[in-house]
């Protein structure tokens, strides 16, 4: 759902940005009514229909370029017209004229100039109080992921950004670094060697906590960037870091993937060789049983008949009968027990495991 999300934003993008002139902007006349009388040309910044003194604009003010705002003209409180000989905005250097109503101008600050003195742009008027723009420069941050500068609208959402790239792609480093460690696992267990269950685990637990905290940073960066693409002065830069971001979480998360697939595969192969070498190991102590316990008993039994044959002159031969058999078997199961129990003595319980 997020990357269905930040596809259509980033079309909206492509196909064109909301206009600056269609902001929206407290009335002008209700911005007027906040000055103190005379004639004052005054700013205002879009925001709340009721404007407060930060949005209306009347002396001197330091702007970023790409901020735009309304110029209008009041006198004793009241807003008036621009059309007819009451007053007009020469085309500004420094500003960028985006729309004309009756009452207001609205303007963009380029930043070709460092300052613009507004009052002097009106034709018309001398001595006219009001507002001068002093144009700060915009912030930047060096983007490794936009591989180039990305420029913010001021100092506090520059910083933001530059800590949340920061943890973007330190997480993106921890589970890189994650998955080649599991990989090296998987190696050992593909070679019949392997380290313990207990660091593996540990090592699984941490490619899962990567990625984890992959997803969380990088919804935390995309939204930094959604609001800096928003600006006409930061959108190419922005949706350049934004497209790198997805394209290096999206590779990075398929290799931990496989690489999590690549462990369990090799863990469970691990697991059949190790049951299949018990089973040999105690089906060959059991062939060793019959045929240790069989020769002996068999030799036993035989020379314990031939005792009674001879002792009571009994002519018959020595058949390998029933009770041969019972003790030759008793030698046997002794043998095996022997054995199976030398076999947990030497390699622990974890012998037998892969028989439960």
């Amino acid at each position: 759902m997020r990357r269905l999300l930040v596809g259509l934003f980033v079309v909206s993008l492509v196909v064109g940005a909301v206009p600056a002139s269609a902001a929206t902007y407290p009335d002008a006349g209700t911005a007027c009514a906040q000055t103190s009388g005379g004639e004052v040309l005054i700013g205002v910044l879009p925001g709340a229909s009721n404007p407060t003194s930060q949005q209306v604009l009347t002396g001197e003010t330091s702007l970023y370029p790409g901020t735009t705002f309304q110029v209008a003209l009041c006198k004793g409180g009241e807003v008036k017209p621009t059309r007819g000989p009451e007053w007009k905005l020469e085309n500004p250097e420094g500003l960028e004229v985006l729309n004309r109503t009756d009452a207001t101008v609205t303007v963009r600050v380029t930043g070709e100039k460092s300052r613009v003195d507004l009052p002097g742009l009106v034709s018309g008027k001398q001595n006219l109080a009001g507002v001068s723009v002093v144009v700060q420069q915009s912030p930047t941050v060096e983007s490794k992921l936009a591989n180039g500068s990305i420029t913010f609208e001021n100092a506090s959402a520059a910083d933001a950004y530059r800590k949340a790239e920061q943890r973007y792609l330190a997480s993106l480093s921890n589970l890189e670094n994650a998955t080649a460690r599991l990989n090296e696992s998987a190696t050992a267990l593909e070679s019949g060697g392997g380290d313990s269950a207990a660091l593996n685990e540990t090592v699984v637990t941490a490619v899962n906590e990567s990625r984890s905290a992959v997803a969380t940073r990088g919804e935390a960066l995309e939204t930094r960037l959604y609001e800096t693409a928003w600006r006409s002065d930061g959108r190419t830069a922005a949706l350049s870091a934004l497209d790198a971001a997805q394209r290096r979480e999206r590779r990075t998360d398929a290799e931990a993937e496989r690489a999590m697939t690549r462990y369990h595969s090799a863990l469970e192969t691990a697991a059949s060789d190790a049951k299949t070498t018990v089973l040999l190991n105690l089906g060959g102590a059991a062939l060793l049983g019959l045929v240790a316990g069989a020769l002996p008993g068999w030799k036993l039994t035989a020379s314990r008949l031939e005792d009674i044959r001879y002792d009571r002159q009994v002519n018959s031969d020595v058949s390998y009968g029933l009770g041969v058999l019972v003790r030759a078997v008793g030698l046997a199961v002794l043998t095996l027990a022997l054995t199976v129990g030398g076999l947990v003595a030497l390699g622990g319980l974890s012998t037998l495991g892969g028989l439960l």
